[in-house]
């Protein structure tokens, strides 16, 4: 049991720290964060276990603060059939899908997952499928990573490196044109970092940034 809960506070140190990393949950509070509140609004975003949860449709949660160049770390689950998303570089006003690149979360069981692999867990939804589906069981933990310098973008998932593009390559500007985006789409170089209400159970916790710029 002794060894156990050291490998536990051990765990829960190498997420809080690293260097120049800055913590974007506090653990037990929303502060840092704001509601983007959606249409006919229910629930709330609320902190369960030291994890960020949604109930209802309360709409997005997003950082206060608005970053450029960045290291993102954090870890989410879903319940069976689960999906959500983070969006980066999201502008302050409007919906994120519409501006902002979507890193998928998901259950890969479900049937839109398996049927589009640009919406399995790890891809940029609706843009680019990850390599390789390595997710762990539903209700177990999920590392994600968002490595964003630049116009190029990396996404990780469990340590692997899923997903690689730039947004400023014609292969991204004929895979948003065929997503039916509009040509703002992923043009700002800096925004807000936003959890998504997808009307589905899901969890974040040991959110942690470090900036690059």
């Amino acid at each position: 049991m002794r060894i156990w809960l050291l490998v536990a506070l051990s765990t829960a140190a190498c997420w809080s720290q690293g260097p120049g990393f800055e913590p974007l949950f506090d653990g037990s509070t929303l502060k840092g964060w704001n509601l983007r509140p959606g249409e006919a609004a229910s629930g709330q975003w609320t902190v369960e276990g030291s994890a960020l949860t949604v109930s209802g449709r309360p709409g997005n949660l997003e950082t206060t603060d608005e970053f450029e160049d960045f290291d993102l770390r954090l870890q989410w689950k879903v319940a069976k059939l689960g999906n959500s998303g983070v969006f980066y570089r999201a502008p302050q006003n409007g919906n994120p899908a519409l501006s902002s690149v979507e890193y998928q979360i998901a259950d890969n069981s479900r049937q839109a997952s398996q049927a589009y692999p640009v919406r399995r867990a790890g891809a940029a939804y609706g843009l680019y499928a990850p390599s390789a589906d390595v997710t762990r069981p539903v209700g177990e933990w999920n590392s994600l990573r968002i490595l964003a310098r630049g116009t190029k973008v990396e996404h990780w998932l469990n340590g692997s490196k899923v997903v690689e593009f730039d947004v400023a390559s014609r292969d991204f500007a004929r895979r948003a044109e065929t997503a039916k985006k509009s040509r703002e789409f992923a043009r700002a170089r800096k925004g807000r970092i936003v959890l998504q209400d997808h009307n589905s159970a899901v969890w974040f916790r040991n959110l942690r940034i470090r900036r690059l710029d």
